[in-house]
């Protein structure tokens, strides 16, 4: 993908990535630096912090290690905290607007894990999204195709995937300056340069290549999947409501109905908050290469230019665990719990997950207690 780990060579134009007379820096004004500086340092520790209770939320409780969902978001979040804290060097370098600081090796050790860390979120994002189309569409077949070694199986060739798919940024990316052939070198660049290339046609294959696969099929797959399960919500919803509108004000099946109407509401909105999301983080990346790669003219981008999109990047890492946390009671309650000291209490619904038989998903249980609501409203 076109993305922040690229920022360095792919922001640039691509027919002039190795010509110094179409490079010059900035002046970046202090109230400019001030602003975006805070604006990083917030979406950082909101996600490293953010990211790392969900980590220990799960590891700490018995019952919630048990979820394969669970599984799958605590491999989220240690993808996404890799990507906030080797992105830390990345975003300092850029906010000193001095170019590329860390040498030949750094270049490509850091790069590499940065790229091999957004893979595996890119990745472990399509797996949650299937995961919760299995288990909410079709909850009797989760149980066979959700099992907990399965999605252990799943996070195996996750990581093993990304590693490989990784490789080329540590092979290729090497340090390059600018300004050779108006005196000293001025600045350096960690980019990624294929040998033999001499137009471009290996990198613009392999960066289109990277945005078909880590951006548009992630993107596809997350509408697609999350489009049926809203609509498989709303029409349980529709249901819901008009047998909650027969029922007298007081009646127990009333308000039971309207919990689970509340509750379908709050996934369909997590649903589409996520995909939202997904979309600005990564969305100008790919504008621009498109931009780049089929405009006679290329786009003068300024420091704030590529800082902000940059930092904009970072935005689905800190984002993710308030998301598709947040939106869950158990983890709010694990959060106030974490930051008060103090202990949570068990509602009804925790007794229930906790009562069932099986290792369910945590969707696959939403949706078969929304059923049995449903149900014994009929009675």
């Amino acid at each position: 993908m076109n993305n922040f780990t690229f920022l360095n060579e792919t922001t640039l134009d691509n027919k002039s990535i190795l010509s110094s007379d179409t490079f010059q820096q900035d002046n970046v004004t202090i109230p400019e630096m001030v602003s975006l500086s805070c604006l990083f340092f917030s979406i950082g520790i909101v996600g490293i912090i953010g990211n790392t209770l969900v980590v220990y939320v799960v590891f700490s409780d018995v019952k919630m290690r048990q979820s394969n969902t669970n599984i799958l978001i605590v491999n989220l979040a240690l993808a996404d905290l890799s990507i906030l804290l080797f992105g830390v060097p990345e975003i300092a370098q850029y906010m000193l607007n001095r170019g590329w600081l860390l040498g030949p090796s750094m270049c490509k050790i850091q790069r590499t894990v940065l790229v091999t860390a957004l893979y595996s979120s890119v990745m472990t994002l399509m797996a949650v999204c299937v995961e919760r189309y299995i288990a909410i569409v079709f909850p009797i077949k989760a149980h066979i195709m959700c099992t907990r070694r399965r999605t252990a199986v799943v996070v195996v060739i996750i990581w093993i995937t990304s590693v490989i798919l990784a490789l080329p940024t540590l092979l290729f990316n090497v340090v390059i300056g600018f300004g050779e052939t108006q005196g000293p070198v001025s600045i350096k660049f960690c980019v990624l340069v294929f040998p033999n290339d001499h137009f471009k046609k290996m990198y613009i294959a392999f960066k289109y290549t990277e945005s078909i696969l880590f951006y548009f099929i992630p993107l596809v797959v997350q509408i697609v999947c999350y489009i049926i399960i809203g609509k498989h919500l709303f029409v349980g919803i529709k249901e819901l409501h008009g047998q909650n509108l027969r029922q007298s004000p007081g009646n127990t099946h009333s308000v039971k109905c309207s919990d689970t109407v509340t509750a379908r509401r709050g996934v369909i909105k997590m649903l589409i908050v996520s995909v939202v999301l997904y979309f600005v983080s990564y969305s100008p990346h790919q504008v621009l290469l498109f931009y780049n790669t089929f405009s006679q003219q290329p786009f003068h981008q300024t420091w704030g230019f590529l800082v902000g999109v940059t930092v904009l990047a970072y935005l689905n890492s800190a984002g993710n665990p308030i998301i598709y946390c947040l939106f869950s009671e158990r983890y709010r309650r694990k959060f106030k719990a974490i930051f008060i000291c103090g202990k949570t209490e068990l509602t009804a619904n925790d007794t229930m997950l906790m009562q069932s038989s099986g290792q369910p998903t945590e969707y696959t249980l939403l949706y078969r207690k929304s059923t049995k609501r449903f149900n014994n409203t009929l009675k």
